[in-house]
This record gives structure tokens, C-alpha cells and sequence, in this order.
């Protein structure tokens, strides 16, 4: 073996080592490759550029790719599965690899061996690449899940054939490091998805217990799609489901876009919550802010040829436990408590007062506004009047 195949070996087993390492640590995927990227051009890889993608369980993605190059560093991206299943995917280098299960494909881009068969290497050697490998590393038999990686070159005689070595080596440790990280992510984004953010992370971190949990004081926000029953009877499946996605785009996006919590979505209802952190008026007004906007986008969106819909909110403040309820086989990370009994029944009260944005008096106060009194009401299940309140519009 030659000094500089010695030299090429070593400097591969320090970064493989120094993966191994990061294989343990709560590091991001994008930092993990940026970093190797830098460390593989400083020990002498002629790298221009380098790209690792990955299928990642997500509600609008199917995939991520983080590419890396020399003066510009990482960037992240992601896929839906849609973009996968375009043609200009499947006729890249990345698609053709992925379709046919290579577990590697090089392509020079200069000189009299050059194949230039993917018209994004005529882009790459326009950059100044010579060189282009892609390597795919499996997790499982099938290999439907794991990473696909792809390295280009600039040296004008391109990569040597211990490089090529290396770095096919290199790569799978990069899998082994990236694996951990991966499934820690596809946890993330499940448990944000069907939990929220707040209730994921804290899932996530060991409060899985029945009855974990604490008291919280916030400003509740619940809202209600009206005639549902009706729409779900006389619409198809898909038209109606879309109608609540709909619905919900105008409701439990407003809670998210303000700072809230969607805590859940009760069939065709939306609980959300905003802690009072700092002062009450500030969660409060939050919530009122996301009232408002949620009844704009009501009244400026409905697309052609689609059923009309109509839903009542209702505010509250109060106090309410947070946390672990249920079975040991089956629990919920939800908000319960009067309070939370209390903001319901409210909202059932603006189909009989006529007002689509109602609160209690202990939200009102807190927060100023254009408020008008609408009486005490006897609230289901309760013996003592709550006096309600309406926002005047205009």
C-alpha cells in the first residue's frame, strides 16, 4: 500500500470514528453531514458537493435531502410523495439509483470515459464537477428505508479508487450515525402531528404515565362546526372530509399562528389553549386575536362550488390540569378541569344567542375590547349564572 493509501485509510478510520461518536449524541442530521462534508474536504477529498436524502414520516412530506457545497454549506429540503413520482425525479441519477436498487453509480463528467446520460451531471459539470458517485445504504432486507448518498468530485483526474473506497465506508457509518436520528425525528413529527408541539416534546421526554401532568392557568378556545350531522349525511366522504379540513385550516390554524396549543380535535370541534406565561392579557389577547382571524377567514374564503360552512367559538379563562388521562394501554395528553366543561357549554350558547364569538366574564376582564353584555346564563351542568359576553363587530 502507498503513503498516500496509508495516509487516505487513516484519515477514513478518524472520520469513522469521529461518526461513531456522534451516533450517540442528540445532534441534528443537517449539522451531523455538513460537518463530515467540511471534514472530508479538509483531509483531502476533492468535494464539491454532497447530498443525503432520507424518507421521513410526515403529514405533508415523504422525504428530506440535505445537500452540502464547498461556498455555501447545507441546505435542507424536503419532498412530498408527489415530487418523488415526477419525471424529473425518476430520470435523475438519484431516481434511476433508487428505481433499479444500485448499490452504487459513478459517472466522470470529464475526459474520454465521461457519461454525461442524466442531463442534472451537465449542470454538475458545469460547476466545475469531474467526478459523480451515489451510494444507496439500506435498513432493512428490501431496502425501502435508509439513505441515499451522493458525492461530487472537481479534482480534474477525479476520485481514486481508494477515495471511492473510502468513502463508500464512510457513507454507511454516515447511515449507522444518521439512523438513530432519523427514527428520532419520525417520533417528533408523529407526536407533534397528533399530540401538538408542547404535548409531543413532553411525551417525548418521559411524561407517559397516567397521571402526569400539572396545573396550568390559560385562556381556552374551543369552536364547534355547525350543522355537521346534516353536511355528513347529504355529502359524500371525501367532500365532507374535505369541508373539515376546511374547517380546520380556518380554525386550528389560527390557534397555531397565534401561539397557542391545539389540545384537540374533538371530532368537529377544536380545543385549543394559551398558557398565561407572562401576563393573562397577553394570552387572552392572543386568543382573541386568533377568534377574529378564524371568523375573517370565514367570511373571505369559501371556494367555488363548495358547501357553506358556519362554526361559534367560545373564550374562557381559568385554571385546568394538563396531562395523562386515561388507561395504561390507551392515554391521552389532553387539558381537562371545569373550566374546560365550562368553555363548551358557552360555545353552545351562540346558536341560541345568535353571536358567533362568545366569552365569560373572567376573559373578558382580562382583555380590552368592544365587549356587550349578554345576560347571565345557567350553563348545562351548572347551578350558578356565568354572565357572557359578545364582541361588537365594526
Amino acid at each position: 500500500m502507498d503513503n498516500q493509501a496509508t495516509a487516505s485509510t487513516v484519515l477514513g478510520d478518524t472520520i469513522i470514528e469521529w461518526l461513531a461518536h456522534e451516533a450517540l449524541l442528540e445532534s441534528e442530521s443537517a449539522a451531523l453531514y455538513g460537518e463530515l462534508c467540511r471534514r472530508l474536504r479538509g483531509v483531502g477529498i476533492p468535494l464539491l458537493r454532497g447530498q443525503v436524502a432520507f424518507r421521513i414520516l410526515h403529514p405533508l412530506y415523504a422525504a428530506s435531502t440535505v445537500n452540502w457545497t464547498a461556498a455555501t454549506g447545507i441546505d435542507v429540503e424536503y419532498f412530498s410523495a408527489e415530487d418523488s413520482a415526477q419525471d424529473r425525479f425518476l430520470l435523475s441519477p438519484i431516481g434511476h439509483t433508487l428505481t433499479h436498487r444500485l448499490p452504487i453509480l459513478r459517472r466522470r463528467l470529464t475526459g474520454d470515459t465521461a457519461l454525461l446520460d442524466f442531463e442534472v451531471l451537465k449542470d454538475f459539470r458545469a460547476l466545475g464537477g469531474t467526478d459523480y458517485l451515489v451510494f444507496l445504504i439500506g435498513y432493512d432486507q428490501i431496502g425501502r428505508n435508509g439513505i441515499i448518498c451522493s458525492w461530487l468530485g472537481d479534482r480534474p483526474e477525479g476520485f481514486t479508487d481508494d477515495e471511492i473506497a473510502s468513502l463508500q465506508r464512510i457513507t454507511r457509518h454516515l447511515a449507522i450515525a444518521l439512523k438513530s436520528k432519523i427514527e428520532r425525528t419520525v417520533a417528533q413529527n408523529v407526536a407533534h402531528a397528533y399530540l401538538g408541539k408542547r404535548a409531543g416534546e413532553a411525551v417525548l421526554n418521559g411524561l407517559i404515565r397516567r397521571g402526569d401532568g400539572e396545573k396550568i392557568t390559560a385562556a381556552l378556545w374551543y369552536s364547534d362546526l355547525r350543522h355537521s350531522t346534516e353536511l355528513a349525511n347529504h355529502l359524500s366522504t371525501e367532500d365532507f372530509l374535505n369541508l373539515l379540513g376546511r374547517y380546520f385550516e380556518m380554525t386550528a390554524t389560527t390557534v397555531l399562528d397565534h401561539g397557542g396549543e391545539v389540545v384537540s380535535l374533538i371530532g368537529d370541534a377544536v380545543l385549543g389553549l394559551f398558557r398565561v406565561e407572562g401576563s393573562t392579557a397577553d394570552a387572552c389577547d392572543r386568543a382573541l386575536a386568533a377568534a377574529h382571524e378564524a371568523r375573517w377567514r370565514l367570511g373571505s374564503s369559501r371556494p367555488a362550488n363548495h358547501p357553506a360552512l358556519d362554526f361559534g367559538i367560545s373564550l374562557h379563562l381559568g385554571e385546568v390540569i394538563y396531562g395523562n388521562v386515561g388507561i395504561a394501554e390507551r392515554l391521552q395528553f389532553t387539558v381537562v378541569g371545569a373550566a374546560v366543561n365550562e368553555v363548551v357549554r358557552v360555545q353552545d350558547l351562540t346558536k341560541q344567542l345568535g353571536y358567533p364569538l362568545l366569552a365569560t366574564s373572567s376573559f373578558a376582564e382580562a382583555v380590552a375590547g368592544p365587549w356587550h353584555p349578554c345576560g347571565e346564563h345557567i350553563l348545562r351542568g351548572m347551578d350558578t349564572p356565568v354572565p357572557i359576553l359578545t364582541i361588537r363587530q365594526g
